[in-house]
């Protein structure tokens, strides 16, 4: 065995496109699949406040889904 081990990055981390800074993920909606219930996720707004992108007040998405995941009812 080598000594030398592969160094390789997170795989699958989601990049804010102006400041490539890792964005927080969160689930949008619950989708069945096969007879159980899988999560898509979607990536939150950028919180670094250098960025362009960076807007301060609650994320509409966490508003709009609460913690069980389901769209609120009006």
């Amino acid at each position: 065995m080598s000594k030398v081990q592969r160094e390789t990055g997170p795989q699958g981390e989601v990049l804010c496109p102006v400041c490539k800074q890792p964005l927080a993920m969160t689930i949008k909606r619950r989708r069945k699949t096969l007879g159980i219930f899988v999560p898509v996720w979607t990536p939150r707004r950028c919180h670094n406040p250098d960025c362009p992108e960076y807007r301060e007040g609650p994320d509409p998405d966490l508003e709009a889904h609460p913690e069980d995941g389901r769209p609120q009812e009006h």
